[in-house]
């Protein structure tokens, strides 16, 4: 397989998994989530019931759908700087963060209807953390390496920890924020990097 080949076949699996969470959202919208079967989500998104697990293992998975994984060639990018100053590898991890966040921009009214069906499910909620830690654990496990540390290191933890946290904040102001900062004009990618500026400003390096 070529590298456009992998490209391409990645693509359609986003575009894949991007379908079936949109019609999973739409459907918990429309019925409420309790009433919304597998069968259900896979005939609105246009795939199999096989199709569908092979994505997400449960309806919570699919309505959430965080991400998994971060960009190859930023990743490559991060991994290669040889710099394992504490301040300086959580600068570069949020620039990697974002770098995800503006391939995959989330829409604000769905970011929105995730965060009330997690509110109101508890099951919705335990599988938005789930997958929370997951990732979590992903970036820590990157920013160890980067940093040359076994798997579990409390520094690579930490700042795997405030990177994602500082993400998370940037997401939830501009989805939720004042009129002011969640005008149609500001895009997620500029929420965020507002939040990180800020963040970096607390760095002494």
């Amino acid at each position: 397989m070529t590298a456009n080949e992998g490209d391409l076949r990645a693509r359609r699996r986003q575009a894949t998994a991007r379908d079936i969470h949109a019609a999973t959202l739409r459907l918990a919208v429309e019925h409420g989530f309790d009433h919304v079967t597998v069968d259900m989500i896979s005939a609105a998104a246009g795939v199999s019931r096989r199709t569908f697990f092979n994505y997400f293992t449960t309806k919570e998975a699919a309505v959430i759908a965080g991400p998994r994984t971060l960009p190859a060639d930023a990743l490559a990018q991060f991994l290669a700087s040889p710099q394992k100053e504490p301040p300086q590898v959580l600068r570069d991890l949020t620039q990697l963060l974002l770098r995800e966040l503006e391939l995959n921009q989330p829409d604000r009214e769905e970011l929105r209807q995730v965060m009330a069906l997690a509110a109101e499910h508890p099951s919705v909620l335990a599988a938005l953390l789930a997958g929370f830690d997951t990732f979590e654990q992903f970036v820590a496990s990157t920013v160890a390496q980067r940093l040359g540390a076994e798997p579990g290191d409390e520094t690579a933890t930490l700042i795997a920890a405030v990177g994602l946290a500082a993400m998370r904040t940037g997401l939830q102001r501009w989805a939720h924020g004042p009129a002011s900062e969640t005008s149609p004009q500001v895009s997620p990618v500029t929420q965020v990097e507002h939040t990180l500026t800020l963040l970096n400003s607390f760095l002494i390096l």
